[in-house]
C-alpha cells in the first residue's frame, strides 16, 4: 500500500484542493493521510468552519485519515508549522510520500531553494538578524541573501507563499531525517491569497459527492473567505458538500470570524505587562513586546493592527501573536514538537493505515483528547492549550458554543473508501 499525505487547512475546502487530492491519487496513492490544522490557522486567524466538520469534508474530498495539527503548530511560522506536520506523519511510520501544492511544480528547483534557505538560516544567521534589526522584513532579507548566494532563479522561488511553505516542508524532512519522499503539485488556477477567480474544467470523478456538472471556478481560500464576509455567492468555487456545510454553518450562526474575538483580544492586551508579553510566542527580543504594550490604548482590532503593523512585522505574524496571547502559547511551546497524533476522522482505508502503523508508531495516536492528555506532561500541556483554543474559538461564532467541547466531540468515521 502506497500511503501519501498532505498537510492542510481546508479553510474552506475548495476546488483547488479537489484537484490536488485527485492528482495525488493519480500519482499512485492507495491511501491519503491529511494532517489538518484545527480551529486556528497559520495566517493568524480562526478557521471559518470548525475542525470536525472540515475533517468530514476532507474525507468526502478524497482523504482517508485526518489527524489534527495542534494549535501550537497550526498557529506558527512556516518552519514550525511544517515541522509539526512532518513529525506527526513520520510518527505513523507508514507514510511514503508528502504532497504539497505550490506555484513551482519543479521539485528539483524547490530542493535547491530549500538548500539555499537552510544555508541562509544557519551559516548566514547573523546577517539575517542584522538586516531584520534594521527594520527590513525577514522574507525580503532572505530572498536578497538567496539571490546573492544562488542567483535570481532560485531566489524567485522564495517570493511566493506556497513555494515558501514547500521549502519549509523539504527542510523539515531533511532535519528529521525522514524517509518520506516529496511530491510537488503545481497549483491550479488562482494563486495563494489572490483576489481573482479563474475558470477551468475539472473532472472530479473519483468521488461522486463532489462531481460538478458546471465549469468549476478556481479561487484562493482568501478570496472565498472575503466572499463569505461580504455575502457574495461563491458556491461554484467550492465542491457541493463544502457549500452545504458553509450554508448550514452560516444559517446556524456557526461561521467563525476573527472580529468576534475583538473584545477578548483587547481585554487580554489591557491586562498584560510588557514582561508577560515578552514571553509570548513570536514576540522576539527586539522591542516588539513594548510596542504591543503601548498599543493597549487601541479601541478596535483594526486600530490595534494599524498601530502595530510595519514593514518589519507582517500582519500574519502580528495576528498570530495576538492569538498566542489569548490562548497562552509561549516561546518555548512553538519550538517543541507534537507529543501525539489526534485522529479527527477516517474511513475504511484510513482504518487500514492505522492498523498498519499499530505497534511501530513513535507517538501515541488516539481519537480521545483526554486519553492523549494522560500520556505525559508535554501531552497534558498540548491538550490543555488545544481545549482552551477550542473554547476561545466558540466565542468567534455568532452563536457562542459551550466550553469544554474538545473533550466531548465525537470523531467522524466513514464506511466508504476514498479510492
Amino acid at each position: 500500500m502506497k500511503v501519501s499525505s498532505v498537510i492542510c487547512e481546508y479553510n474552506p475546502l475548495h476546488n483547488g484542493h479537489i484537484h490536488h487530492l485527485k492528482t495525488v491519487r493519480e500519482n499512485g496513492a492507495d491511501a491519503i493521510v491529511a494532517v489538518m490544522s484545527g480551529n486556528f490557522v497559520q495566517r493568524g486567524d480562526v478557521a471559518v468552519i470548525e475542525k470536525l466538520a472540515r475533517a468530514n469534508l476532507a474525507l468526502k474530498a478524497g482523504a482517508d485519515l485526518v489527524i489534527e495539527l495542534p494549535v501550537i503548530w497550526s498557529l506558527s511560522p512556516a518552519d514550525q508549522f511544517a515541522a509539526g506536520g512532518i513529525t506527526i506523519l513520520d510518527a505513523l511510520q507508514v507514510v511514503d510520500e508528502i504532497s504539497f501544492g505550490c506555484e513551482c511544480g519543479d521539485i528539483e528547483l524547490l530542493k535547491a531553494a530549500a538548500d539555499v534557505c537552510y544555508e541562509c538560516q544557519t551559516e548566514y544567521a547573523d546577517t539575517l538578524r542584522h538586516f531584520t534589526k534594521k527594520g527590513n522584513s525577514y522574507p525580503a532579507v532572505l530572498q536578497e541573501l538567496a539571490t546573492q548566494i544562488a542567483g535570481p532563479e532560485i531566489a524567485s522561488v522564495l517570493s511566493q507563499s506556497n513555494n515558501t511553505l514547500a521549502v519549509a516542508y523539504l527542510n523539515a524532512l531533511k532535519n528529521s531525517n525522514s524517509r518520506i519522499k516529496p511530491f510537488a503539485v503545481q497549483r491550479k488556477g488562482a494563486t495563494h491569497d489572490s483576489m481573482t477567480v479563474e475558470s477551468e474544467e475539472v473532472q472530479a470523478d473519483f468521488q461522486p459527492e463532489i462531481q460538478n456538472e458546471n465549469k468549476d471556478l478556481f479561487a484562493s481560500a482568501s478570496y472565498i473567505r472575503r466572499c463569505l464576509d461580504e455575502n457574495i455567492d461563491c458556491r461554484k468555487m467550492v465542491p457541493s458538500p463544502s457549500w452545504k456545510e458553509i450554508s448550514s454553518s452560516q444559517k446556524n450562526g456557526l461561521l467563525a470570524n476573527l472580529r468576534n474575538l475583538e473584545r477578548p483580544i483587547l481585554y487580554k492586551l489591557r491586562t498584560m505587562e510588557p514582561e508577560e508579553i515578552a514571553e509570548i510566542a513570536e514576540v522576539g527580543a527586539q522591542g516588539l513586546a513594548y510596542r504591543i504594550y503601548q498599543a493597549r490604548t487601541a479601541t478596535s482590532l483594526d486600530d490595534l493592527m494599524d498601530q502595530l503593523r510595519t514593514k518589519r512585522y507582517p500582519a500574519s505574524r502580528l495576528r498570530r501573536i495576538l492569538l498566542h496571547m489569548l490562548i497562552g502559547i509561549k516561546k518555548e511551546d512553538i519550538y517543541s514538537l507534537p507529543p501525539y497524533g489526534r485522529v479527527l476522522a477516517f474511513n475504511s482505508t484510513g482504518r487500514k493505515v492505522l492498523a498498519l502503523s499499530k505497534g511501530i508508531r513513535t507517538l501515541p495516536f488516539a481519537e480521545s483528547l483526554k486519553r492523549l492528555s494522560n500520556q505525559n506532561e508535554a501531552a497534558k500541556k498540548c491538550a490543555y492549550l488545544e481545549s482552551k483554543a477550542t473554547d476561545i474559538y466558540q466565542l468567534a461564532c455568532n452563536n457562542i458554543g459551550k466550553a469544554g467541547s474538545d473533550f466531548r466531540h465525537k470523531i467522524q468515521i466513514s464506511n466508504t473508501s476514498g479510492n
